[in-house]
């Protein structure tokens, strides 16, 4: 539930108890001053009468007896009425005034000592009308009390819309922020708690472009400091590597040479920004990439079959596929256990790449895509460390890793509308997956769009 429908129920639920206590307030007070007035009336006359008794005046009358609404009886000690105005049928003798309903009626009764004969002196008033009056302020009292409960609701909402707009739109600004770039939030509103709340997120928002442009000047400075000696090293390696093929020990040093190239390649990528630049869209064929990057690892075993189309940059989905092909291969230890393959599933095509490393731990799985995630190694071979510090990899070959590949190949690939994940893995190996949305069915859906 929103904090907006919160807040409204909150202030709807308070008008009711206010209405209702103020109604119900107001009703007993009124209820108790009439049963006051009327009980002061009715013991003022039988007052009267009961001095009149103890002291007869010439002339005085005990009531007049057309009088409506008045019953007044003279009791014996037996209960037999001897004289009466209104009705001669014996009213109750409560200790106090009690009501006594007659003929559809009500009535308030009170009663005194007849002393002359020991019996009693008992006094009716009709309070019919006073209590359909009572009952009509109760309704009245409900019915004001609804409408004013209800304005009072719809006020608290459109209030609490007013008072909550500036919160509201500071979240849908939050919500929009482009994790790359950070920008600052607009505010436009009073200077009270939710300004103060935009000015603190403007401020975590500058220290985090900061920290950002910190470390990506520090990847820049590391990647070109890499980056040049690598390329010599590679260069020399490689051509050594021709001229005596069937040195083992070369061809190893010219592979990781190449391996740590191509990390520092990734390196320059984070530390450019260039996962945030424009792509350069085409029609391209999954197939096509995935040989050209098995061109560059002798071994790896293909298993594309008809077209693959997606829309995408060739060069950056070849980056991708690059990235998890080295992962594999890393963590087989050669190109021989490493299969790539193509295929369409629904509207989506499908690489997978398999290779026959020792598989992957539940706190690497978990992990495998975030940069700059770190394993410990233990007994068992794994997919962290070295493979990570060489080829963006997730092994658990060395003490620790820095996992650049893995991120750049996860991000690049959202950037086409897909997904990196781990499809399996076990002692056996890993199976890396691929999907990117198929070039008809997204050309489709952004014709309907």
């Amino acid at each position: 539930m929103t904090l907006r429908a919160r807040l409204g129920i909150g202030a709807a639920l308070f008008a009711l108890l206010v209405a209702c206590g103020f109604g119900a307030l107001a009703y007993l007070t009124f209820a108790r001053q009439m049963d006051r007035q009327l009980e002061t009336v009715l013991r003022s006359d039988l007052q009267r009468v009961t001095t009149l008794l103890a002291s007869p005046t010439l002339g005085a009358s005990f009531g007049d007896p057309s009088a409506r609404g008045v019953i007044l009886q003279f009791v014996g000690p037996d209960d037999r009425v001897v004289m009466w105005w209104g009705d001669d049928a014996p009213l109750p003798r409560p200790d106090g005034v009690a009501t006594h309903e007659r003929h559809e009626r009500t009535y308030l009764v009170t009663a005194a000592a007849w002393l002359a004969t020991d019996g009693s002196i008992r006094l009716a008033h009709d309070v019919t009308e006073a209590l359909a009056s009572r009952h009509a302020l109760a309704r009245a009292l409900l019915t004001s009390g609804a409408v004013v409960v209800l304005a009072a609701v719809l006020g608290a909402l459109v209030g609490v819309r007013r008072l909550l707009a500036p919160l509201v739109r500071l979240a849908r600004q939050t919500r929009t922020i482009h994790p790359a770039t950070t920008d600052s939030i607009a505010y436009h509103g009073p200077a009270d708690e939710v300004g103060d709340l935009a000015d603190g997120l403007n401020l975590t928002l500058a220290a985090i472009r900061e920290r950002r442009d910190q470390e990506r000047a520090f990847l820049l400075e590391v990647a070109h400091e890499l980056a040049a000696p690598l390329t010599l090293v590679h260069y020399h390696l490689d051509g050594l590597r021709r001229r005596h093929p069937d040195e083992g020990a070369l061809r190893a040093a010219s592979e990781a040479a190449r391996e740590l190239l191509r990390t520092s390649q990734d390196l320059l990528v984070v530390a450019r920004g260039d996962l945030e630049r424009a792509l350069e869209y085409r029609i391209v064929d999954l197939g096509d990439v995935v040989r050209r990057v098995a061109d560059e690892y002798p071994g790896v075993t293909i298993a594309a079959g008809e077209r693959a189309e997606v829309v995408g940059d060739p060069e950056r989905l070849m980056q991708v596929i690059r990235n998890i092909v080295r992962n594999a291969v890393q963590a087989s230890g050669s190109t021989a256990g490493v299969v790539v393959a193509v295929e369409r599933d629904g509207d989506e095509q499908v690489l997978r790449v398999s290779d026959s490393g020792p598989g992957m731990s539940s706190e690497v799985r978990e992990h495998a895509f975030e940069h700059g995630f770190t394993h410990e190694p233990n007994a068992t071979r794994g997919r962290t460390g070295t493979a990570n510090a060489v080829g963006g990899g997730v092994g658990d070959r060395a003490s620790s890793g820095i996992g650049v590949g893995l991120t750049v190949a996860q991000r690049l690939a959202e950037r086409h509308g897909g997904r990196v994940r781990v499809a399996a893995t076990s002692h056996r190996g890993t199976v890396m997956e691929v999907r990117l949305p198929a070039a008809d069915a997204r050309i489709d859906a952004e014709a309907e769009a």
